[in-house]
């Protein structure tokens, strides 16, 4: 690499940006779903307070029909098939309609344990930043591929965010006590910027159910012991992301909760319409 100076300087600058963002509101939202691949939603999220802002590749799988996917669970066997091409446009889009002020990450075909093995390249990091984007949103499943993602990202002057699950394969599984630190300490060492932890609840939305004393003992050793951006994914939803955000996080990722209140909104909206 013959880009050190500028790689360097750019993600110095997506810190800073992050940070000033973070210093305003602690802890952000992150709004995935509907909310990042339509902008006409997304800038409605900004009028709102939003500032971080994440495309991911399942909801534009939605966002396509692709294979006549109607659910995220169901965009989970087939989101590897959405073309990068798709996630440069929504990360274009997004800058465009909301400028420089909001931090974007992005998940891309081969940023997640996918149903096939498709690989995400230095060069699909370098597109995504050419377009816009802050961050690469990664949930893999052993910090090798996480490794080789964060030198990626850094190569192409943005940020590197991965999750540790606990059974499923949203991030490197580390179900006890002595697994969840070593993955804190292996993440760090392998230069994530900002670390997550999945609740074992993603994509479950208004049907998600309360946090038990085993995630909340979970949610109260990684806070203790995480030193980098720390971020909290599945499960959340209004109904209780007061309660979660008295938790120390400093992110909070909400996509199907609010993807689902904007569906209810849309169908009870036609039926009345329809009604009159």
């Amino acid at each position: 690499m013959t880009t050190k100076y500028e790689s360097e300087n750019n993600v110095q600058l997506r810190k800073e940006k992050l940070h000033s963002i973070l210093q305003k509101q602690s802890p952000a939202l992150m709004l995935g779903g509907i909310m990042a691949t339509d902008m006409r939603i997304a800038n409605a999220a900004y009028k709102g307070g939003c500032r971080i802002f994440e495309s991911n590749h399942p909801a534009m799988a939605l966002q396509m029909g692709l294979c006549g996917a109607t659910t995220m669970n169901e965009a989970e066997a087939i989101r590897h098939l959405v073309p990068t091409s798709r996630m440069i446009t929504a990360v274009e889009g997004l800058r465009s309609v909301l400028g420089e002020d909001i931090f974007i990450t992005c998940a891309a075909a081969g940023t997640f344990t996918e149903a096939q093995p498709v690989p995400f390249t230095q060069e699909d990091a370098l597109k995504l930043a050419y377009a816009g984007v802050d961050c690469i949103h990664s949930h893999k499943s052993t910090i090798e591929d996480i490794a080789q993602l964060a030198e990626y990202c850094h190569n192409a002057g943005i940020l590197c965010e991965a999750y540790i699950s606990a059974y499923d394969t949203f991030g490197v599984q580390a179900p006890t006590d002595e697994l969840l630190l070593q993955a804190i300490k292996d993440y760090e060492r392998v230069g994530v910027d900002i670390l997550g932890l999945c609740t074992g609840m993603i994509y479950q939305g208004q049907s998600a159910t309360g946090f038990s004393d085993e995630c909340l003992h979970r949610i109260d050793l990684f806070i203790k012991n995480t030193h980098v951006i720390k971020a909290l994914e599945g499960g959340i939803k209004p109904g209780n992301v007061g309660a979660v955000k008295k938790l120390g996080f400093d992110i909070l990722v909400m996509s199907t909760a609010l993807d689902n209140i904007c569906q209810d909104a849309t169908e009870h909206a036609v039926k009345e319409v329809l009604a009159l």
